[in-house]
């Protein structure tokens, strides 16, 4: 039997559903196509994460600004500097 791009999509999507992680259709999501972010999640994500810790808006603005300012050349670069 032929495994299909299509096929792993769907199983990976229904893993990540059943781990709480929600579903949505890339066309459904507003911002602009050059964008990585989704900034509006990722502000009301950190704000709710850390909240108890009194995170302001300004902290979420410069977490963002930093995510924004790493190279897209060199991912995996980018991806240790985060961890």
């Amino acid at each position: 039997m032929k495994f299909t791009e299509q096929q792993l999509e769907k199983a990976i999507i229904q893993l990540l559903g059943e781990q709480g992680y929600p579903h949505v259709a890339g066309s459904q999501i507003t911002r602009a196509p050059e964008e990585v972010l989704i900034k509006d999640d990722l502000r009301a994500f950190l704000a709710k994460q850390y909240k108890a810790e009194g995170i302001t808006q300004g902290e979420i603005d410069s977490v963002i600004r930093q995510l924004e300012t790493f190279p897209a050349s060199d991912l995996y670069e980018s991806n240790k500097q985060l961890n």
